[in-house]
C-alpha cells in the first residue's frame, strides 16, 4: 500500500503507508475507521500533513552512536569459544591429554 507524497522538487511519488486508526470520541460505538499515513521509515525524508496533503522533508540531526556489543556470556568458557580448537601451547597439550584419557588410548602402553 502506498500513498502520494509531495516532494522539495515539486514531484510526486508513492511512498510506502500503513493504516492508522482515526480517534473517534472515546464513547462512540460506531466501528473504527482509518486513514492511510506514510510509513515513517526513510533515513532521508520525514513526512509531513498540511490539509489533505502529505509533504517530505529532508531529516535534519546526526545518527547517535551505538553502545558496544556487550562481550557474550560463553566467552569466558574455554571449550566454548570459536577458536578453542585452534589453540596452540600448554592449553592444548592439556585438552589432547584429558580427551585421549577419556577416550582410553592416554592408558595403552
Amino acid at each position: 500500500m502506498t500513498i502520494a507524497v509531495r516532494f522539495p522538487d515539486g514531484s510526486i511519488q508513492n511512498v510506502p503507508a500503513q493504516l492508522r486508526e482515526i480517534s473517534d470520541s472515546p464513547g462512540s460505538t460506531t466501528s473504527p475507521r482509518f486513514e492511510r499515513v506514510p510509513l515513517n521509515c526513510d533515513s532521508n525524508w520525514t513526512f509531513h500533513r498540511h490539509g489533505q496533503n502529505w509533504y517530505a522533508m529532508p531529516r535534519s540531526g546526526s545518527l547517535s552512536a551505538l553502545r558496544p556489543a556487550v562481550a557474550e556470556w560463553w566467552r569466558s568458557v574455554a571449550h566454548m569459544e570459536d577458536d578453542a580448537g585452534k589453540a596452540v601451547g600448554p592449553a592444548k597439550t592439556a585438552r589432547g591429554q584429558r580427551q585421549r584419557q577419556r577416550s582410553g588410548w592416554g592408558n595403552a602402553a
